[in-house]
């Protein structure tokens, strides 16, 4: 617990001796010493992870930084004092965004890759207890099921190619993220609410990308049998025909889904 105090005004009112107040004042000018030293440190870490990437390693020398810094920022976590936690955080959070693109480099962007990442950046989360790589993780499953975004000169993209089953899957999600946050001791109730909120906001996107353009539940994952080089236009107007379609209400009106 932090409390902030009026040293002057209390010695001023009585309600401190001068020697208290000096004591409190040596103790908080440490604190302060530690905290400057963390910050220190934690810009250091970041520099040299910026400094390593801007050399444009392979995805194996990414990754085993990654780990390294993982490895050093939860020894640092769990071994040292609490005014180590800034420092803490900053190697596992920059560990954990190494290491995750480190898999998913590896694993060729698949599914695998950004289910891997998800898991390890919920893991991460829980274990130093930081809301940022909670918030992560629905964005690395969306990215799992074919979601992205991209940029190119003074023009934004969002992709959602499944919309259906991201309305399901992050719905479903925010729900479970929201009953576990009523469940579960504060600090990880916090992790809960981030969870589920990050879920609502794809749930969002789902259905605003659905609602333009329709959607066959599954067809991004059947894009190369369904689109390869040795399917016909008919193959394929058949196999719409008899697929599940989510549609808009009417062609004039594509804000609904």
């Amino acid at each position: 617990m932090k409390i902030v105090l009026d040293l002057t005004r209390l010695v001023r009112e009585g309600k401190l001796s001068a020697e208290q107040a000096a004591e409190l004042q040596a103790l908080a000018s440490r604190d302060t010493g530690s905290l400057a030293i963390n910050a220190l440190m934690s810009f250091g870490a970041i520099a040299v992870a910026a400094g390593i990437l801007a050399l444009n390693p392979s995805y194996v020398t990414g990754a085993v930084l990654g780990a390294t810094f993982v490895l050093v920022g939860l020894g640092v976590d769990y071994r040292l004092a609490e005014q180590w936690r800034l420092l803490a955080t900053a190697n596992t959070i920059i560990g954990g965004l190494l290491l995750s693109g480190g898999l998913i480099g590896l694993l060729d962007g698949g599914f695998v890759g950004f289910a891997l990442a998800a898991l390890l950046l919920f893991a991460l989360a829980l274990l130093i207890r930081n809301g940022l790589l909670m918030a992560l993780v629905p964005l690395a499953l969306a990215a799992a099921l074919g979601s992205s975004t991209g940029y190119f000169h003074a023009s934004y993209m969002l992709m959602v190619t499944e919309p259906t089953i991201t309305i399901l899957l992050f719905a479903l999600l925010a729900w479970a993220s929201y009953e576990i946050s009523q469940r579960v001791p504060a600090v990880y109730e916090n992790l809960a609410l981030v969870m589920a909120r990050m879920s609502l906001v794809l749930v969002n996107f789902g259905f605003w990308v659905g609602s333009l353009w329709g959607d066959y539940p599954g067809e991004s994952w059947r894009h190369a049998e369904i689109y390869g080089s040795g399917t016909s236009s008919q193959d394929r107007a058949a196999w719409r025909a008899a697929a599940l379609h989510f549609r808009t209400t009417s062609s004039s009106s594509p804000g609904r889904y």
